[in-house]
């Protein structure tokens, strides 16, 4: 049997640049996760006084990697609905669209948080059954964040992104109506003006609130739906230069160079996430119409894209395990060496996991029918 990791896409469509964004957006999540972990275990006492500062200031970052993997939710979803309305395309049918959702997401899920659920009670016993029960189940249905609006998810505390993403599969036929405004200024205008105004929402009514769902989201997944789109209508916004590959590595440098928690005004903050979300949309124009970034089609980088989905789910669970003996080793008395080499050890088993995961469980329900060949064989 040959081994692939190429994704399985229902359409048949396969855009090797989405792979390449989601590479980034899965990585930056994990080089977060892993420099949290760090922080806490890494207590050996170092030689040399460097301080990192500016790789700490964008690692700790990473957490913005969701966010664009909402844009990217809201372009991959936004596509067939563009497609039926602009461009006429095939109907979509609703039935198959939740039935695809269902087949292709919660077999991955409920199995590693079966997994984490045991590991938790029996194996690392930072639970007891009741509690891990509980949080396995708020889990299980996606509402932990409404059951304990306060807590993130217990088994997997990455798992919170995903509800959000539930709560959008569920809304996106309904939001999709917007493609069938026939005037491509009004449509458009309406995504920005939606956008914009959950963006104020926010940051005034819910500025202070700790729950979290697709409100507090939504302009990131309908900046996905505008570069659906334009993507479908074929309209280019600007022309292509001999810049776009610098204008591509400034608006990059953007999106990484701050966060909401660097500012203390709220006022500031709104203007701070405004700036940020117009240059994820700038971005993933430049690198889907103007193909500025080129590496992000290269093979590795599409296949371990493809494959984010596991990545996220298993990357916590994998450093804590395994990084909780390695980090009881001092390789160098130098920061820089023991904490490379702590990172590249993690990392490795991390998709070596992810890797394995992906080739027994989620690659194959990437296949639309595949529980309708299991009940053929039997």
């Amino acid at each position: 049997m040959k081994l692939s990791f190429k994704r399985i896409t229902s359409s048949g469509s396969f855009i090797p640049e989405i792979d390449g964004l989601r590479f980034i957006a899965i990585v930056s999540v994990v080089l977060f996760h892993l420099n949290e972990f760090l922080k806490v275990k890494d207590i050996n006492q170092y030689a040399d006084s460097i301080d990192y500062f500016w790789l700490k200031h964008i690692v700790s970052h990473g957490h913005l990697g969701v966010p664009l993997f909402f844009a990217i939710s809201g372009f991959i979803l936004g596509m067939p609905f563009a497609k039926f309305y602009l461009a006429d395309g095939k109907p979509v049918s609703l039935k198959k669209y939740f039935i695809r959702r269902l087949t292709r997401l919660e077999p991955p899920y409920i199995i590693i948080m079966t997994i984490l659920l045991f590991g938790a009670v029996y194996v690392a016993k930072i639970l007891t059954l009741e509690k891990g029960i509980v949080s396995y189940l708020a889990s299980i249905i996606y509402s932990h964040n409404i059951i304990f609006p306060d807590v993130l998810p217990e088994l997997n505390g990455a798992a919170w992104s995903l509800e959000v993403e539930v709560q959008f599969y569920i809304l996106a036929p309904l939001m999709a109506y917007v493609f069938s405004v026939k005037s491509f200024k009004v449509r458009r205008m309406s995504i920005i003006f939606t956008a914009v105004l959950f963006l104020i929402i926010n940051h005034t009514v819910f500025s202070q609130s700790h729950f979290i769902s697709l409100i507090n989201y939504l302009q990131y997944f309908l900046t996905g739906f505008l570069l659906a789109d334009l993507y479908i209508s074929k309209s280019p916004l600007m022309p292509k230069t001999k810049f776009d590959f610098m204008i591509g590595i400034f608006l990059f440098t953007v999106i990484w160079l701050f966060t909401e928690e660097d500012f203390n005004s709220d006022l500031h903050k709104f203007v701070w996430e405004t700036v940020q979300l117009t240059a994820i949309f700038f971005l993933y124009y430049y690198v889907l119409f103007h193909k500025i970034f080129r590496f992000l089609s290269f093979r590795m980088i599409t296949n371990i894209g493809g494959m984010c989905y596991t990545i996220y789910l298993v990357h916590a669970s994998v450093i804590s395990l395994f990084g909780n003996y390695v980090c009881g080793v001092s390789f160098s008395k130098y920061s820089f060496i023991n904490v490379s080499v702590y990172s590249v050890i993690l990392l490795s088993f991390v998709l070596l996991v992810s890797s394995v995961f992906f080739l027994l469980v989620e690659r194959p329900c990437m296949d639309p029918d595949w529980y309708k060949k299991i009940f053929r064989r039997r």
